[in-house]
């Protein structure tokens, strides 16, 4: 059985789910020609783990049989990926034209399905403002996954599209599987084309092509397996934050709100449909007798020192720091609070590096902390095959209250490498006895913030030795949330990790906002109120999805050996697949990451704009994901400065146009053309309006202050004369208007010379 294929090399990988469909396209056919849907694809490549001779030929005549590879496209190189935990190998050939960096990528699997593919010709102007609407170059995306996967799109249907922005100007088309009628997300394809050429950029095909599917027939219905849910996971309150939303209290400081959601208290959870089984992951690992192993691993946070500047010369604020500097510790009280704290791991080999004092910006503290390192000096002699590791750690101080903020300290492994043997060592502290030592030295160092966090996760750490090729942890890492009112706030928490050799903190320090409001729960649903809300959303149903079984073969002998080997299995499973997670305790609705209700990803479709070509440019920016909410555009109705600053937020450069009018005030020409000439960095050059003559008739009409922009706008190109060779700079601009002037804008904007 093979595995379920994902390529991922740095120029090209993309992923998510895809589809099929009927509307013809308006592009020229000629180098899409479908292989009729019913076509069945043999495998010819040769099975074989080495890159020879023969299954690279046969992976190029397979590829030049879906793949059109003109003659200029005259240089060609190849790439072979194989991976020993899967019984499989990979191909990526790539084409050149030597006259214009134009190339061809494909990307194959052993059996010569494509998995990748891309196209870039850098003699077309392909960077520009959408040609094509996405409906008329669905066919395209259509036909040529047909050429060139066949069997994927016989089972594939289209999803939507997007458009993936105005410096690729692709639109992607997104398929997705479907089996006996019934979802399979974990396989997908995406189709690039480009919306200015129409050809075809980039294929991406996930698909797991000989696993057995299994009967869509199930014992269990919809109503058990939501009750299943219900028994397995639950959902929990707790504080999120949307950094954005920031506002200034009665003192005149800057506060950030937390506010409350339920979320699920699992990030996956299925229930077989067959089996009634409840499945909390989609990855199993087994040894040869098919026993269990969980491995999990957890990433340590490190901390960076921040240097301080100084000057020579002394100002009033530089005075009052001096002043400030008398109430922090000395150096050598910073350094003794760490080296003499019985709680914290401290190699007997380590000396103090550095210690140095800056302005504390961790945390969000207005602080100086002392910043200690330390470090084992013995030179290492690396001609002797042992004694390689040499110790360090690192500490911050708070410089006021003497309180350690941060700690971290290397641990050594029982390795031996004279030997070539792991040594075994006693684990003296089991996981119970290790958190108990932290709590201690927390309530010790951070007393008033251990006060309000629970303890959210414990893990194992380090590995120590391993034991028959498993391994055996010897620290621990705990994890305590903030709390507020019984309520979790997962942005706020303390760490710690624990020997259990030592019984001592080799990992410590914490996460903590001081300019938090937290949400009142005042008059939230019960968690249950939650749960049915949250099944009641879409993306809760019957799927196909993929588990992967991982074996561990580390009793094998004989030679080279792989240590584990996967495989994919297929399971049809009810899978509760919301997103976003988030529900409010308020009023049951779906929220999205920013705390607001989610309104879900839903084009711009206006029941006032018919396809005419008279609203071609509306559709257009539509399909570039720029438009107004609501039902209706309106194109005769004069647009706002906020709605201009709306539209144009949506293009995705960065920043919105700087404009300081009320939102509601309805914006002239000669307005426009100056904020569109300011958002293109022109204002200096704006403002010698003296040196500028438009050659409108009406021009005496414009206010001298916009007269640069209005002269710039039109050599730009970004607006013209009206009848009779008129401006009108007082004149208020449409909706309809103000869409042809933006795409004038951004195309200005993409090419970013204008002289």
């Amino acid at each position: 059985m093979k595995r379920f294929i994902a390529f991922t090399m740095a120029s090209a990988m993309l992923t998510s789910t895809a589809s099929l469909g009927s509307l013809p396209s308006t592009r020229d056919q000629a180098v899409v020609d479908a292989i009729p849907i019913s076509a069945e694809i043999t495998p010819t490549a040769i099975n074989a783990k080495e890159p020879t001779k023969d299954a690279l030929e046969s992976a190029i005549k397979a590829i030049k049989a879906k793949v059109t590879i003109p003659k200029e496209y005259s240089e060609f190189d190849y790439y072979f990926y194989h991976t020993v935990s899967y019984d499989e190998y990979q191909w990526s050939l790539t084409w050149r034209n030597p006259n214009s960096s134009s190339f061809i990528e494909v990307v194959a699997d052993q059996d010569n399905h494509i998995i990748h593919y891309r196209k870039y010709d850098y003699s077309e102007d392909r960077n520009s403002i959408p040609k094509y609407l996405k409906k008329e170059l669905l066919g395209t995306a259509e036909q040529f996954l047909k050429k060139i996967a066949p069997e994927v799109a016989l089972k594939s249907t289209y999803k939507d599209a997007t458009y993936e922005g105005i410096y690729s100007g692709n639109y992607i088309y997104h398929f997705e599987r479907k089996e006996n009628g019934i979802d399979f997300p974990d396989n997908t394809v995406r189709i690039g084309v480009n919306s200015v050429t129409g050809d075809v950029e980039l294929a991406s095909i996930e698909w797991l092509y000989d696993a057995k599917v299994p009967s869509s027939k199930g014992t269990i219905t919809k109503e058990e397996a939501t009750k299943l849910i219900k028994d397995n996971m639950s959902m929990k309150l707790v504080y999120r934050s949307n950094y954005n939303r920031i506002f200034i209290d009665d003192g005149g400081k800057q506060k950030k709100e937390a506010y409350l959601v339920y979320e699920p208290t699992e990030n996956y959870i299925a229930i077989d449909t067959k089996t009634g089984e409840v499945y909390l992951s989609r990855v199993e690992w087994q040894d040869e007798n098919s026993r269990a192993e969980d491995q999990k691993t957890d990433g340590k946070e490190s901390s960076a020192d921040m240097a301080v500047g100084a000057s020579n010369m002394l100002t009033e604020e530089e005075v009052k720091k001096l002043e400030e500097l008398k109430n922090l510790i000395s150096k050598e009280d910073a350094i003794k609070k760490v080296t003499s704290n019985k709680y914290l791991y401290l190699d007997k080999n380590l000396e103090v590096r550095s210690a140095t004092l800056n302005k504390s910006y961790y945390n969000n503290e207005d602080s100086y902390v002392w910043n200690i390192s330390l470090n084992d000096p013995r030179a290492i002699d690396y001609e002797k095959e042992t004694d390689h590791y040499r110790a360090y750690a690192s500490a911050q101080v708070d410089a006021k209250t003497g309180k350690i903020v941060s700690f971290y300290s290397s641990m050594n492994n029982y390795y031996d490498e004279a030997s070539g043997k792991w040594n075994e060592v006693k684990i003296k502290y089991d996981k119970e006895q290790a958190r108990e030592v932290l709590e201690k030295f927390l309530k010790a160092e951070n007393s008033n913030r251990f006060n309000k966090s629970k303890l959210a996760s414990e893990s194992n750490d380090f590995v120590a030795y391993y034991k028959n090729d498993v391994p055996v942890y010897a620290g621990y890492r705990y994890n305590y949330n903030r709390i507020n009112e019984g309520i979790e706030y997962p942005y706020n928490s303390i760490y710690g990790s624990v020997d259990g050799i030592s019984g001592k903190i080799y990992s410590y320090g914490y996460y903590w906002d001081e300019d938090i409001v937290f949400e009142s729960p005042k008059g939230v649903i019960s968690a249950e109120k939650a749960m049915d809300h949250y099944l009641s959303k879409d993306g809760y149903g019957l799927k196909y999805e993929i588990n992967t079984v991982n074996t561990n073969h580390s009793r094998l002998v004989g030679g080279y050996q792989p240590s584990y080997t996967s495989q994919n299995q297929i399971r049809l499973v009810y899978r509760p697949d919301v997103s976003p997670a988030f529900i409010s305790p308020f009023t049951g609705e779906q929220l999205n990451y920013n705390g607001e209700v989610y309104k879900g990803a839903k084009p711009y479709v206006y029941k006032d704009v018919s396809e005419t070509a008279e609203n071609r440019e509306i559709l257009l920016l539509a399909d570039m994901n720029i438009g107004f909410e609501g039902d209706y555009f309106y194109p005769e109705k004069d647009i706002t400065i906020g709605e201009i600053n709306s539209l144009l937020s949506g293009v995705g450069y960065g920043r919105q146009v700087n404009i300081t009018n009320d939102d509601q005030k309805l914006i002239t020409k000669e307005e426009l053309a100056m904020n569109l000439i300011r958002e293109l960095g022109l204002e200096k050059v704006a403002n010698l309006s003296r040196i500028f003559q438009t050659g409108y008739a009406d021009e005496h009409a414009i206010n001298e202050k916009y007269l640069g922009a209005v002269a710039l706008s039109k050599g730009l190109g970004i607006m013209e004369a009206e009848a009779g060779n008129m401006f009108n700079p007082k004149e208020n601009v449409s909706r309809g208007e103000a869409v042809h002037y933006i795409l004038k804008f951004l195309e200005v904007r993409r090419e970013g010379v204008y002289w």
